[in-house]
């Protein structure tokens, strides 16, 4: 189900089986407010209400880097509003296309652990939910 998409940038969708919200970046051009809005506030509003317990961030087809911006809000408060809202699995999966987004997925995925949050890395979104599965 989609939950928020921005066109050309970003689309958020729910997946009820393993009560997981799915990120699928295409290009990491967003501003602070659209990320609030796309991942605080919908998503994560959404991931809530039905007890969410995994995000997955899929930057496959990705092209450039996360602004400084918006890694210095996910550093602070996201993975930290992730754990108080019970998203126990953060994980992700690498983009082909750009080895700078890769860098800064990196970057900023460092931060989970600190918030309790296990950090996973896949290589396509079958395999994210199929860990999932086994990973209740």
């Amino acid at each position: 189900m989609i939950v928020h998409e921005i066109p050309g940038t970003l689309l958020v969708e729910w997946n009820d089986e393993v009560r997981a919200m799915v990120d699928t970046w295409s290009a990491y051009r967003i501003t602070v407010p659209q990320f609030r809005e796309a991942i605080l506030n919908k998503g994560l509003g959404y991931a809530k209400t039905h007890r969410g317990r995994a995000w997955v961030m899929d930057g496959t087809r990705a092209k450039g880097a996360m602004p400084e911006d918006v890694q210095k809000l996910i550093e602070a408060e996201v993975f930290k509003a992730f754990a108080a809202n019970g998203i126990k699995y953060f994980i992700t999966i690498k983009s082909t296309a750009s080895a700078v987004a890769n860098m800064s997925i990196k970057s900023f995925a460092a931060h989970a652990g600190p918030c309790g949050i296990q950090l996973v890395e896949v290589p396509d979104q079958d395999k994210a939910i199929a860990w999932l599965r086994e990973h209740p």
